[in-house]
């Protein structure tokens, strides 16, 4: 039986998530984020990543130094909009799946319906949150509200030709157990009636397997919910061949019995933001037996995941930065 593969590229958005999976005839989108610059917090520790352990003549020249290599990681940054006409030119989108209703998973959603893409299915979730779009023009990254006001139309089932689908663990439909989809999370729905509550709670957690090659996408679970998911499967998760690590592989979605069960072969980071004390890609990498592998060092991550079990990454100049052997 021959070899095949399904390619899948993680985009270096910045502050935000995209992830696109190349399923036969099916593309795949899972959020998008068109973030135009790094965000503050971003570029500070990027600061201190450059400036550590380097010595110049003048406190003058450093700072110019460390700024020309900060503006250089930001020009690196990944527009998903021209991402997708240049690496998939011609395709629409079959499935778009919003994995919970946060602004720096949906940036760009709205000009996806101005530049004419079509999506025949919106996966979403079963949530009555709101946002106070004014508020947001104060915050640290400033988010578009026409795309907040573009979501709440796919929300509400607004979009005629497009199926609107809120899905929940272990649903089964043809299309997406085809393509070998299952979903872990959202397993419950005990705050669909409250406005307030914390987006990530709603997140999806899903499972893509490609013959013996088993691939995890994270969302931006929270780290009690990933022990809920842990206990409602008697403490036993299928192992991952490949890990997208949870909220950006902050702390606040790192459940360390979670990753132990999954025992990951390599864990990706869409990294926005890079905090230290709230990182835990160290951990991750601990337990991922090749390493983790950020967005904000090798740009654009595309990961090739073929069927006996091999995972390679390549980075944004298509160079191998892992190849892998089935497990």
């Amino acid at each position: 039986m021959s070899v095949t593969k399904l390619e899948i590229h993680f985009l270096h958005v910045g502050h935000g998530d995209c992830t696109i999976i190349d399923f036969p005839d099916r593309l795949t989108v899972v959020d998008i984020n068109n973030c135009k610059k790094l965000a503050g917090p971003t570029r500070d520790e990027l600061r201190k990543r450059y400036s550590h352990g380097a010595t110049f003549s003048s406190s003058s020249l450093a700072a110019y130094v460390v700024d020309a290599q900060v503006d250089k990681d930001q020009s690196h940054l990944v527009d998903p909009i021209d991402y997708l006409k240049a690496k998939f030119p011609g395709r629409s989108i079959f499935r778009y799946i919003q994995t919970h209703p946060d602004m720096d998973h949906m940036g760009g959603l709205n000009r996806l319906g101005d530049e004419g893409y079509i999506v025949t299915n919106f996966w979403d979730t079963d949530h009555c949150i709101s946002k106070d779009m004014e508020l947001n023009k104060w915050a640290q990254v400033n988010h578009d509200e026409k795309d907040w006001d573009r979501y709440q139309t796919f929300h509400s089932g607004g979009f005629k030709d497009c199926t609107i689908l809120k899905l929940r663990e272990g649903a089964v439909a043809q299309f997406y157990k085809d393509d070998g989809i299952s979903i872990w999370a959202p397993f419950e729905n005990t705050k669909s009636t409250d406005p307030e509550a914390d987006p990530n709670y709603f997140s999806y957690v899903l499972q893509i397997q490609h013959g013996k090659c088993s691939i995890v996408l994270g969302g931006d679970l929270p780290a009690e919910m990933w022990d809920k998911l842990l206990e409602r499967r008697k403490g036993a998760l299928p192992k991952a061949h490949l890990l997208k690590a949870s909220h950006h592989g902050r702390r606040s979605g790192y459940s360390i019995d979670a990753v132990k069960a999954m025992n990951p072969d390599a864990t990706i980071c869409s990294v926005g933001e890079l905090h230290n004390k709230h990182d835990a890609s160290a951990s991750y990498e601990r337990f991922s037996t090749h390493g983790c592998y950020s967005t904000i060092d090798h740009g654009t991550i595309v990961a090739k995941c073929w069927s006996d079990g091999d995972v390679w990454l390549m980075n944004s100049s298509g160079q191998n930065i892992l190849k892998t052997g089935p497990s």
